[in-house]
């Protein structure tokens, strides 16, 4: 088997773990639906709880990502979309954005992951690359060397999306060369104004649609391509992490 691929044995002592801890806290004589429980844990609980988290919060990103590329393969609601000023357009750079912000959410969770799993002590504010490598501890591990090379491969991905959250810029050229037509076209129709017969000649309605199909197709190409590498990621980065939390969890047995 392939390090990228999913572990199931491997798994299977990772929740086994989680269910005894779950199990723990529930039979606890002060356990309380209504309250967090997370004191009444042993050493073993806490860290498999803490741990856990993490890893699930991995999964939901992995999930979201495949979201996006069923969300992108059709425009439904057309008619509504459009009465409420949101093109085709506006849809897929939208969930184009999400898969940005999301890409980049999975290297801060493979981060947050590692400062657990290697019980580096770090806050969420201080879990950061560079601190990460100061470590004697992680700093030549395998878990490190996923997170710095999936930095390398989604590099372009991660500035992208730092240039949207920080900047509000999105840059896509293909975007821009339906789009600009496209609204001389809406606002022709919408105000009832003739366009020149140059224009039509130029760039008709026909060719346009069948540019914004062809985007949108390499567009879900695009995103279907990266979540799988970020799924071989996810794979490759649990088989090699989830074997140190097993053998620390033994330990606090």
């Amino acid at each position: 088997m392939e390090i990228t691929e999913f572990n199931g044995e491997l798994f299977k002592d990772f929740f086994e773990i989680v269910h005894r801890t779950m199990k723990e806290i529930h039979n606890h004589p002060e356990y309380c639906l209504s309250k967090n429980n997370h004191h009444l844990l042993s050493l073993e609980g806490k860290y498999a709880n803490r741990v856990f988290s993490i890893y699930s919060k991995i999964t939901e990103i992995k999930e979201d990502l495949r979201k996006i590329e069923v969300f992108l393969r059709r425009f439904p609601l057309k008619k509504f979309y459009e009465e409420n000023e949101i093109s085709h357009l506006d849809y897929i750079k939208y969930h184009t954005e999400v898969f940005y912000h999301k890409s980049n959410t999975l290297l801060d969770l493979f981060k947050l992951m590692t400062n657990e799993v290697y019980e580096l002590g770090y806050s969420e504010k201080k879990c950061t690359w560079d601190n990460l490598i100061k470590s004697e501890i992680v700093k030549d591990s395998l878990s490190i060397k996923v997170i710095e090379y999936y930095h390398k491969s989604f590099e372009h991905i991660i500035k992208a999306r730092n240039l949207n959250t920080h900047r509000g810029i999105f840059n896509d050229y293909e975007k821009d060369d339906i789009e600009s037509p496209m609204m001389i076209y809406k606002n022709s129709e919408k105000f009832n104004t003739e366009l020149a017969d140059d224009f039509r000649k130029m760039m008709p309605k026909f060719y346009l649609e069948y540019k914004l199909k062809k985007y949108k197709n390499e567009r879900l190409l695009y995103i279907k391509s990266g979540n799988n590498v970020a799924e071989k990621y996810i794979n490759f980065f649990m088989n090699v992490t989830i074997p140190e939390f097993l053998n620390r969890a033994k330990a606090k047995q």
